[in-house]
């Protein structure tokens, strides 16, 4: 990528992310601090406020959808068990390393086949499900070089470190909803105040997982073909 044409995403990404905060501002002012500013003959503040916080957040909420993906994120979109690839065509086995690639009881991600996959091994056992939480699409090992770190496997369940919810290492299954009191207690701001931000989103789905097998130390994953 060109200097010049790298230049020009960071600042149309600025733009856009001050415009939806001065949005998001603007309409914080008009519902609360409305003082005696007049926007228009017989116009209630409250009402424009509500307006300008609704066009902030879906402002925001493009932005993200659209930025994301360039970063090799996910929109931050639910994924339903419908979206699951049928076991049938679970077929393509692809080696994803060796025990030895992968800690002991700390979920880490690979990607197989441009598939991002996450894996949890478990002494000598090794189970893979969807690397993406399926709240928020945001990967259960965590982010690399951020704050937010993979959790150390617990009752045999891998916890989403972004906000919580919590699965089965065999199966998938969803154990704990994201946002449960106790998470938000001990995580104010990846749980009490985006608890808040989600609050059209606050439920997970079973994870998807694939078959694992392990031959002579070296781990296979099956895929679709």
């Amino acid at each position: 990528m060109s200097p010049a044409l790298a230049f020009l995403g960071v600042s149309i990404i600025g733009t856009w992310g001050l415009a939806s905060i001065g949005l998001i501002a603007a309409g914080i002012i008009m519902i609360f601090f409305p003082g005696d500013a007049t926007i228009a003959s017989g116009s209630d503040p409250t009402l424009a406020g509500i307006v300008l916080l609704v066009v902030g957040f879906v402002s925001m909420g493009l932005m993200g959808m659209t930025i994301q993906p360039l970063l090799g994120l996910d929109p931050p979109l639910p994924i339903r068990p419908k979206q699951w690839v049928p076991a049938s065509k679970l077929t393509r086995w692809t080696k994803a390393g060796t025990l030895r690639d992968f800690p002991n009881n700390t979920p880490k991600e690979v990607r197989l086949l441009s598939r991002r996959v996450t894996l949890v091994r478990v002494d000598d056992n090794v189970y893979a499900m969807n690397a993406l939480c399926s709240h928020a699409r945001l990967p259960l090992a965590g982010l690399p070089g951020s704050p937010v770190k993979p959790m150390a496997i617990r009752d045999g369940c891998v916890t989403c470190p972004f906000h919580g919810a919590k699965f089965e290492v065999e199966t998938g299954k969803l154990v704990r909803e994201p946002f449960d009191s106790q998470w938000n207690n001990d995580h104010p701001f990846l749980g009490r105040l985006q608890s808040k931000l989600f609050f059209f989103n606050k439920s997970a789905y079973d994870q998807q997982t694939y078959p694992v097998k392990v031959e002579g130390g070296e781990i296979f994953v099956a895929l679709p073909k």
